[in-house]
């Protein structure tokens, strides 16, 4: 018997999810450039993203003040190369993607989790409970903002409690790559806007873009001097970022909302689909402020294992809460990218488990 066609419910990436975006070499043409490394990366690709800070989050930064890397996740390894020694901790939160946990450890590093609580729709901080696991052998505390996959922002007054506590004890690293892509008009704070002696903000364009396969990402530095010369020499030291990309970055960069707003169109298409096919029905869709993800909170009855297994044996693959290391069960990720008669398969799948 044939296997049935599987039906990706959790798909992340945007130029596989039947999206009609713009062509990036219509926009910008990518070529081959004289060969001139610099380890900081191309000038003008850093004025185009301090540019983009501008303009999103009203944050004045220097170039000088940017970093270039080929994706965010070599943006974490920088980081940790620069502020840790092995066997330190990293605290990360909880739930959140389990990437982090990988680059950590590949890192020699160990990652401790403080939670994050659901109250009402809302996420919370527990302050506390991060508090008790900021201890002298802690590097740094990592923040998802907003996070993957609760699509939550951090509140300012949070953002302020987390400068001020980090202060002369350790790091902070937001991870903000999801921030574009927020909803009802909520707006965006940045870790880069505080100017915090302590802190490196994490973004680039596979995400803001959609463009994922042009590996471009960056570090906003704190402004010290003494800090990007020695992340300098860290990024010298492997060189990765192409020059082709950078040349045309500024350009991807000053088009971003003709990358952006198909994706948010399916992202409205698809809450609207969920909202109307959840009503009435034991399922909550979670509310979310930002990012690519929603997650289905299901009846207690569900067992959350046998469920996800149910869905893949008829031909559906979905992330299960576990996953997220999510605090309740049953519950389910879901993309909102999905191509959005997929999306509608799929819960009416779930909904008849």
């Amino acid at each position: 018997m044939a296997a049935k066609p599987a039906i990706d419910l959790s798909i992340s990436n945007p130029t596989q999810a039947g999206i009609s975006l713009p062509d990036p070499f219509s926009i910008a043409s990518v070529e081959n450039h004289r060969y001139t490394p610099q380890a900081s990366g191309a000038l003008p690709a850093r004025t185009a993203i301090a540019q983009y800070y501008a303009e999103e989050f009203q944050s004045q930064l220097s170039p000088d003040r940017i970093l270039l890397t080929a994706s965010s996740s070599e943006a974490y390894s920088y980081c940790f190369k620069l502020i840790a020694n092995p066997g330190d901790t990293i605290l990360i939160p909880q739930p959140s993607y389990p990437l982090l946990q990988f680059l950590i450890e590949a890192e020699g590093l160990v990652a401790k989790p403080y939670p994050l609580h659901e109250v009402l729709g809302e996420w919370i901080l527990d302050r506390e409970a991060l508090l008790h696991h900021l201890t002298p052998d802690t590097a740094a505390i990592v923040l998802v903002h907003p996070n993957n996959p609760t699509g939550h922002f951090l509140t300012e007054a949070d953002l302020a409690w987390l400068r001020e506590i980090s202060q002369n004890r350790c790091w902070l690293i937001s991870d903000e790559v999801f921030a574009d892509y927020r909803f009802d008009g909520h707006k965006a704070n940045s870790l880069a806007t505080l100017n915090a002696h302590n802190a490196f903000t994490l973004s680039g364009l596979s995400k803001i873009c959609a463009l994922p396969q042009m590996k471009l990402g960056w570090i906003v530095l704190p402004e010290d001097p003494q800090i990007r010369r020695h992340m300098e020499l860290i990024a010298d030291t492997y060189l990765s970022v192409s020059s082709p990309i950078q040349s045309a970055a500024a350009s991807w960069l000053a088009a971003r909302k003709s990358f952006q707003q198909p994706i948010s169109d399916r992202i409205q298409q698809n809450l609207s689909t969920l909202g109307q096919s959840l009503a009435n029905t034991p399922w909550q869709l979670m509310p979310i402020q930002a990012g690519w993800a929603v997650i289905l909170r299901g009846p207690t009855h569900l067992e959350e294992e046998a469920l996800v297994l149910s869905l893949l044996e008829r031909g559906f693959s979905v992330h299960p809460g576990f996953y997220y290391d999510l605090p309740f069960e049953p519950c389910l990720v879901l993309s909102l990218l999905t191509p959005p008669e997929n999306l509608a398969q799929g819960v009416a799948a779930i909904l008849a488990s």
